[in-house]
């Protein structure tokens, strides 16, 4: 993650946060060292500088899944991701928005290994 963050680097200093490097080392990274590149160049573009928090990172970093997700899998787990980030973690507020029952997000959150910071 440090080698990518000099990469992208465009003279001005990025970083992340131990909770936001936490979840980037724990994540799976099928396509490996390119797709880690890709994602601290996503981030870039919207943090500039400071410190990359967990709410700056996409969604299919906040889930350790232990399966390849199909894409309708993958575009609902992003759906309760950016719900959470949100609601602030609030799953009931999180449900509302999404039209989901409290008891389905909770199902889904373990089904997609989805990790609360």
């Amino acid at each position: 993650v440090r080698h990518f963050l000099g990469r992208v680097s465009d003279g001005r200093p990025l970083k992340c946060t131990a909770e936001a490097l936490s979840m980037l080392t724990r994540a799976s990274w099928p396509h490996n060292a390119t797709q880690v590149h890709r994602v601290l160049r996503d981030v870039r573009k919207r943090r500039r500088s400071g410190a990359i928090e967990p709410s700056d990172l996409p969604a299919e970093v906040h889930s350790v899944s232990r399966r390849l997700l199909s894409q309708m899998e993958a575009l609902e787990r992003d759906a309760i991701v950016h719900a959470l980030i949100e609601a602030h973690g609030d799953k009931a507020r999180a449900a509302k928005a999404l039209g989901m029952s409290r008891a389905t997000v909770y199902r889904r959150i373990r089904a997609y290994g989805i990790v609360e910071h």
